[in-house]
């Protein structure tokens, strides 16, 4: 159950708060049932203070003695019916059908309070009667404007806004909407008006999180609010997309420094809401792990642990403890894990590149039926990731690799970047059956020609669609590397550009060291030598959260099979990571840097 509890002073108010009595054990409240429980608080009380009600049937028996006969008294049996359990509120209220029939005549000569209150009431037990239509004609009719909401109480225009949908005339949601923006920062006094508030359907929430009041609101309420009630916000934001960084980082600086434990549930919305929003800050990332630790006992369901990966993949999160912790729970609960959970696991770990995960991917392999796998990319992904775990099989190999498939795969989108990733992952499994499988395949394979049909060459065009998949849209961290890079070894004389290798991986650059004279070869005299393939890493190319900032393994999934397979292929990578030349003061520094790492041998 929620509740009103404890009043806090803001200034010269008193600051109401909501409070939860959610347990931190199994079976604690969903934020979503907090939401929901917002349609039962009653924010009006009735000008005659009638008894409670606890049913309809009583509700009946009241409406007999009382009969609605003027808009007030309709208002007030309105008022009644929210004070009725939620699951009878509608069946009470029908009970005033016949005077909502005509409800619009009674509004004639009443004032603007009276139209907000009577749509109010409508909204939320028969939205879509025609007296709300009509009604809604006359309150346009009167050109409302701010200055007449002034006196409607401010629980009305709350729980108007909460009932809101695409009924209502927009018009008319502008001027309620800032009616209560004129008022929020005075009157918005507790959490439950706030997400009623977020709850209503028909105003776009982007506009309250666009809105300055409305921030400076919110971030008054923050300290003084419940730890769940911080998580529905945060949820709100993500949903809406709305990445505030004032306000994402009060509320996480507040959760962050809870002593509170957060609940598995808790955890959950936190990491989904942090992963949407791409906002996940170190305290939070800590908050997280040593209450994950601390809910550890009473995790029991995949969907929770596996809602919880997801969300850590998506962040690229590299806090090694929470991902230990994450992976002992899946392998002492794999025999209860389907196999769809246990795939999307082993394929989450494999994209990030965690090691550890490689019992897991041991206990999937047997139980995988490429029949049972709804998608063709479903599929190569689960694949890939039994050859990233250096768990691939011969039948596993040639279920992608065979011309059926790659055909299937390939036509399956005809976006030029997605069919070059597609590519680039089957000549990652082709070159892993020659590296880990070595003669027990006999199966097809493949190599760069094979995708000339389906218009991917490896040419200049295609060197930069592979550029743009590493690096997105913003390539400036790998151009400032170049650029030192360039400085060292001159472009064409010394240094050749970006490639995909056959195995699959895709190169920033190449130089020759010459390890007795110290300097660079030109690329003129290379021959049939091997070059060192030269891998850059910046921010959105490597996990975040982790000691380790220069590590091989610090790098995602697919990075790391790459280097493993050129290395198979004979090459020595140079391995250069953002970070190393952030500590570098000069560019002098930078190139100094790139020419030790470049003739230092691995």
């Amino acid at each position: 159950m929620w509740s009103r509890g404890l009043s806090s002073v803001r200034g010269n108010r008193i600051v109401s708060r909501c409070y939860s009595s959610v347990s931190t054990q199994t079976g604690s409240v969903e934020i979503d049932d907090f939401l929901q429980s917002i349609s039962t608080i009653a924010t009006q009380k009735s000008a005659t203070s009638p008894q409670t009600l606890s049913t309809a049937r009583e509700y009946f028996n009241w409406l007999e003695q009382n009969p609605v006969k003027s808009i007030d008294q309709f208002i007030e049996a309105a008022q009644l019916v929210s004070k009725i359990p939620a699951s009878e509120q509608k069946k009470a209220f029908s009970q005033l059908d016949q005077i909502t029939n005509v409800l619009p005549n009674f509004l004639n000569n009443k004032s603007p309070n009276d139209f907000a209150t009577v749509m109010r009431f409508l909204l939320q037990f028969t939205p879509e009667s025609r007296a709300l239509t009509e009604i809604q004609k006359k309150f346009l009719r009167k050109n409302v404007t701010v200055s007449d909401l002034l006196n409607t109480p401010f629980s009305t225009l709350v729980m108007f806004i909460r009932y809101s949908n695409s009924s209502i005339d927009t018009n008319i949601l502008d001027v309620v909407a800032d009616a209560l923006l004129f008022r929020m920062e005075k009157e918005l006094v507790n959490s439950a008006d706030l997400l009623a508030v977020l709850a209503g359907e028909g105003y776009d929430k982007s506009k309250w999180f666009l809105n300055k009041t409305f921030i400076k609101t919110v971030e008054s309420l923050v300290p003084v609010i419940a730890v769940s009630e911080k998580c529905a916000i945060l949820k709100h934001m993500a949903a809406h997309n709305q990445r505030n960084k004032q306000l994402l980082g009060a509320i996480t600086q507040s959760i962050s420094s809870t002593n509170q434990c957060l609940t598995v549930s808790q955890i959950v919305s936190i990491t989904s809401s942090c992963a949407s929003l791409t906002y996940y800050p170190p305290k939070m990332a800590t908050k997280v792990a040593n209450d994950l630790e601390k809910n550890s006992n009473i995790l029991d369901r995949w969907d929770d642990v596996i809602a919880i990966a997801g969300s850590f993949i998506r962040m690229r999160m590299g806090n090694e403890k929470s991902w230990n912790l994450i992976i002992r729970w899946a392998t002492e609960n794999v025999n209860q894990a389907k196999i769809e959970q246990l795939s999307r696991m082993v394929s989450g770990l494999a994209r990030i590149g965690i090691t550890s995960g490689r019992p897991l991917a041991k206990t999937l392999k047997p139980l995988l039926k490429r029949e049972k796998v709804s998608t063709a990319s479903a599929w190569l992904n689960t694949v890939y990731a039994l050859a990233y775990f250096q768990e691939l099989d011969p039948v596993h190999a040639d279920s992608v690799l065979n011309k059926n498939f790659v055909e299937e795969i390939m036509i399956s989108t005809k976006e030029n970047h997605d069919r070059l990733r597609k590519a680039m992952t089957l000549l990652m499994i082709s070159s892993a059956t020659k590296v880990d499988l070595k003669e027990q395949y006999e199966g097809p394979i493949v190599d760069k020609r094979t995708f000339a049909r389906y218009g991917i060459n490896f040419d200049a065009k295609t060197i930069i669609y592979a550029r743009q998949l590493k690096y997105s849209s913003d390539t400036s961290e790998c151009d400032s590397f170049l650029k030192s890079l360039f400085k060292l070894a001159p472009r064409d004389t010394h240094c050749k550009s970006s490639s995909v290798e056959e195995c699959g991986a895709f190169v920033d650059a190449y130089v020759m060291p010459d390890q007795k004279s110290g300097l660079l070869v030109s690329t003129a005299q290379w021959n049939s030598t091997k070059p060192r393939p030269m891998f850059f890493y910046g921010f959105r190319q490597t996990k975040q959260n982790t000691d380790s900032l220069s590590s091989e393994l610090n790098v995602l999934g697919q990075e790391q099979l790459a280097h493993r397979l050129i290395r198979a292929d004979g090459y020595d990578p140079v391995i250069v990571f953002k970070t190393e030349l952030d500590y570098c003061s000069t560019d002098i520094d930078k190139v100094n840097l790139l020419r030790k790492k470049i003739h230092k041998t691995n």
